[in-house]
């Protein structure tokens, strides 16, 4: 069952979407990691790859008239799994999908599990671009995190990847961690810039409930870092990015000219995607689903959702505010407009008299933006 369009008011979606394929699999759980993901499992490896093959079978069955405009391989660790299965999984989506002739391929991976070998058989499958996580340049933090690499790995792995041919990377660093220094956030930036990288994702922690992260600083044993200064290391962060060649384009990600995350944009500009593997969401023709997340299920029946959710006008104007809010440039007030067949202006006067009186938002070139963004979270939920 799908959404009615024409009836609902929302402009009708294009026949394109992304394709995210999840892969649950690491060497050890990181303390702050809350995604479905589990260490200890390898065993499970060969089933959960035929069961991903399977689902993508079936989900062609659906949606293989609909072209792929970007894949994006997460986890979880998918540079964990041993070499051969990256590309028996992609094969499956070659023949079962139409993939777009512009396609962005990415694969996520840690130093520790990306070989030379792993990374040559990624390079051969067409995959080009790689998203490696590094967190932090301190050996200490990294050990705080329980992250199975070292700096010197991390290096590594770049040069590998670049000798290889791979011409577009993107690192992920954290940055509000406890015990973490501004000092800290220097010598990591420092060196990525030295490693001729394309994109870099700085996220902010958050302490998730039910992570060792979450309940160290619960119990006292560790205090998080004050607010000030995590305003301050991110402020940081945005200036010596700009200064090095890369863009902020969204509240925690930073490109070189022409080097976009073409999958994540697509997230944020509300665009279609499908979801195959443990956990993974979906949202196609107005619907929202996820899979289960109860790996034995998984693997026995594949295509089983455990929640289903109906787009509505007022879920999917919700939606294109908080995602449009995310990004540098702001809400496309004229597109809003044309999609939904309305005046946001009008429609949100209730919201954006006091937002523009406290200047904390604009009005630029018939966009909505942010203006200071330690407080995007809040000032997107005053439209909720």
């Amino acid at each position: 069952m799908f959404v009615d369009l024409n009836k609902c008011g929302v402009k009708p979606y294009k026949n394109e979407m992304s394709l995210y394929i999840h892969i649950p699999f690491c060497v050890s759980k990181c303390t702050y990691c809350n995604f479905c993901s589990f260490a200890g499992k390898q065993d499970y490896i060969p089933q959960y790859v035929q069961a991903l093959c399977t689902e993508i079978e079936q989900k062609a069955q659906e949606f293989g008239y609909m072209l792929i405009t970007s894949i994006y391989i997460g986890g979880g660790t998918p540079s964990f799994l041993p070499l051969g299965y990256i590309t028996k999984i992609l094969d499956c989506v070659k023949q079962k999908f139409k993939l777009s002739n512009n396609i962005s391929i990415t694969i996520e991976g840690n130093p520790n599990s990306l070989t030379k070998e792993k990374l040559q058989e990624y390079y051969n499958a067409k995959i080009n671009r790689l998203s490696i996580g590094l967190q932090s340049a301190n050996a200490d933090v990294l050990k705080l995190l329980n992250r199975a690499h070292t700096t010197q790995e991390f290096i590594n792995t770049i040069k590998t990847a670049q000798e290889i041919g791979f011409k577009n990377i993107s690192a992920d660093i954290i940055i509000g961690v406890p015990t973490q220094t501004l000092e800290d956030i220097k010598q990591t930036l420092n060196l990525l810039f030295s490693l001729n990288l394309q994109h870099i994702s700085a996220y902010g922690l958050i302490l998730e409930p039910n992570t060792p992260l979450y309940r160290l600083v619960k119990s006292g044993k560790l205090s998080p870092l004050p607010e000030d200064l995590q305003n301050q290391m991110y402020d940081f962060v945005v200036k010596e990015l700009k200064q090095h060649g890369f863009i902020r384009y969204e509240i925690s990600n930073f490109a070189k000219q022409g080097f976009k995350s073409q999958h994540n944009i697509n997230y944020w500009q509300r665009g279609q995607y499908l979801g195959v593997g443990l956990d993974a969401y979906s949202f196609v023709k107005g619907l929202h689903w996820q899979n289960t997340n109860n790996l034995d299920k998984y693997i026995q029946q594949p295509n089983k959702k455990i929640k289903t959710e109906i787009e509505t006008i007022y879920t999917a104007k919700l939606e294109t505010i908080m995602l449009g809010l995310r990004m540098d440039s702001g809400l496309d007030i004229q597109k809003f407009n044309a999609d939904f067949n309305t005046d946001f202006l009008k429609e949100y006067s209730y919201v954006l008299e006091n937002l523009l009186n406290n200047k904390l938002v604009k009005i630029q070139n018939n966009h909505l933006i942010i203006t200071d963004q330690h407080i995007s979270n809040a000032i997107i939920s005053e439209f909720a």
